[in-house]
């Protein structure tokens, strides 16, 4: 053992110093991995499940189009309260004008979307390709997107009489799955290597 093995490895520190007792031992060998696996202080380690780290993906990437699908009900009632705009685009597009809300909101959290996927949810993948491309990919995904949302939503509402807000809800929990899985194996796909 080297003299900077022996400095990094904190059962010889406690081993130093004149007085030390037995707890001070233990809590040494549990922060070193080399000595702590042989003590017996940790269970057996299990046999990793090969669907753990792709249900906490899904999770992470779950937890941030949450927090996106708040954001675009939000935008989307925010821009139907706007009574100036409302009765422009009213008189103009008649009852439909919250398919042009439903793609502004769409389009505000699309950005959200993308900055917190890029930074939290697949961080170790960002190297792929660069930030811009990977944007416009992501950004390109979610206007093809909005071409199944868009009739799901007006669908829900003109037909099923479904509240627009609601019906824009729903129409981004069925698309999920599909964005996830372009998301996940051609915007930010495995390094291997």
């Amino acid at each position: 053992m080297t003299l900077e093995d022996r400095l990094r490895n904190p059962l010889t520190e406690v081993l130093g110093r004149r007085q030390y007792s037995q707890a001070a031992l233990y809590r040494a060998a549990l922060r070193d991995t080399r000595f702590s696996s042989g003590f017996g202080m940790y269970p057996p380690v299990a046999k990793p499940s090969r669907w753990r780290p792709v249900a906490w993906l899904v999770f992470k990437f779950g937890f941030v189009g949450g927090l996106g699908l708040f954001l675009n009900v939000y935008l989307m009632y925010v821009l139907t309260q706007i009574s100036v705009l409302t009765g422009l685009l009213t008189s103009f597009l008649g009852s439909s004008f919250y398919l042009v809300y439903a793609i502004l909101s769409s389009e505000g959290a699309v950005l959200v979307n993308f900055l917190l996927n890029d930074a939290l949810v697949f961080r170790g993948r960002a190297r792929a390709s660069g930030f811009l491309k990977r944007f416009s990919f992501f950004n390109s995904i979610a206007s093809a997107d909005l071409l199944l949302r868009l009739p799901i939503l007006w669908g829900f509402t003109t037909f099923l009489s479904v509240p627009m807000l609601l019906s824009n809800f729903g129409s981004i929990l069925l698309t999920f799955v599909g964005r996830f899985l372009i998301s996940e194996k051609k915007i930010w796909p495995k390094q291997h290597g």
